[in-house]
């Protein structure tokens, strides 16, 4: 068992860890959650070998990292929701489960042919990804019921002897910060599931069929008195054309006493409205943007002052952008679907849907 320091050069870390996972070895890494135990998860010795460290584990599958959506592709089969996921929370402390394209070693699968995967946010771990060109597993390097490792001293203290002489090779980053095990989304049924929730929390969505406009701008009314309070409220909706959108910001309007006609702003991407001396809502339609950045060329983030209310179309376009303000306003997700002439199947979370 080698130990190496994180401070260290990253090249020389990377070179002499791709030498051990290319000979079937056990190596302990760092993440952004906990230290991992990663092998070649296309390897079944190097598995087997996984396997006899981690000790009764009973059947349950291992997680593997990826460098990439690309690369995760290449394992597993990801449907929209997952494809979503990846899109907006990766890399970071999250775990998705999909099915199994039957590519990587017995033992890493779960007895209905899934797997779960990771693309974590520790640098040095998503070079030597990148660099090994293959998925590592992505399981925490205590044996199985142990204690969180958030040090080398918290596995070698609850670990024996023997389980200790499989590890080939320690990259230590000294003691991590007491971050919770990544969350555990299980995407295979077209819905999260969630298996296991860590520090990235998502709430469930509701879902409203209306039958008309007005019902449209009703159900808008309702959850804009739901949610509104001194922050910022931004309602990011998405949608095909004539699904909407233009009426539920109608909606809002009318909650809040605005008279003037409120009118879909395509053409010039914002109008602005006043609420009363202090606050506005703002209209913005993301349909002709062809960046992201435009979004910050209409100053967007001067919008977010307190009692505001933004009402942004096509939002799925500003995705990115729209993510990064949830700690200066509250976000409602809004999706909409058609189902037939009249009928809009409309769901709703604060988080990405």
């Amino acid at each position: 068992m080698l130990e190496i320091e994180i401070k260290k050069s990253s090249k020389k870390i990377i070179k002499k860890t791709l030498d051990v996972l290319n000979k079937g070895g056990l190596v302990i890494y760092p993440t952004e959650t906990c230290y991992g135990i990663g092998a070649d998860a296309t390897n079944k010795e190097a598995i087997q070998k996984l396997l006899n460290y981690k000790t009764k584990r009973e059947g349950k599958a291992i997680s593997i990292a990826v460098a990439d959506k690309k690369m995760a592709k290449k394992y597993v089969i990801l449907n929209e929701i997952a494809e979503n996921l990846y899109d907006h929370y990766l890399p970071g402390p999250l775990t998705i489960v999909s099915k199994s394209k039957g590519s990587v070693a017995n033992g890493i699968e779960a007895g209905d042919k899934t797997i779960g995967v990771r693309i974590p946010k520790y640098p040095l771990v998503l070079k030597l990804i990148k660099k090994f060109g293959k998925p590592i597993t992505a399981t925490s390097a205590n044996a199985s019921y142990k204690k969180t490792p958030y040090s080398v001293k918290d596995i070698l203290d609850n670990t024996s002897k023997k389980q200790q002489s499989l590890i080939d090779l320690i990259i230590d980053a000294g003691e991590l910060p007491k971050n919770k095990p990544s969350t555990i989304l299980n995407t295979t049924l077209n819905e999260i599931k969630f298996l296991r929730e860590g520090d990235i929390i998502f709430r469930k969505s509701k879902i409203e069929t209306t039958k008309s406009e007005e019902e449209t701008k009703q159900l808008a009314k309702k959850i804009l008195k739901e949610n509104r309070d001194n922050k910022a409220l931004v309602f990011a909706l998405q949608g095909e054309l004539g699904t909407g959108k233009t009426q539920f910001t109608k909606g809002l309007a009318e909650q809040m006493k605005i008279k003037r006609n409120i009118i879909s702003p395509t053409f010039v991407l914002l109008r602005e409205y006043n609420i009363d001396s202090k606050s506005k809502l703002y209209h913005i339609d993301a349909y002709r943007m062809f960046d992201e950045k435009e979004l910050n060329d209409l100053n967007f983030e001067s919008m977010l002052g307190n009692g505001n209310v933004l009402s942004i179309e096509w939002a799925d376009k500003v995705s990115k952008i729209i993510k990064r303000i949830r700690n200066k306003a509250r976000v409602i997700w809004v999706k909409f679907q058609y189902v037939s002439e009249n009928r809009r199947r409309i769901e709703y979370s604060n988080e990405f849907i």
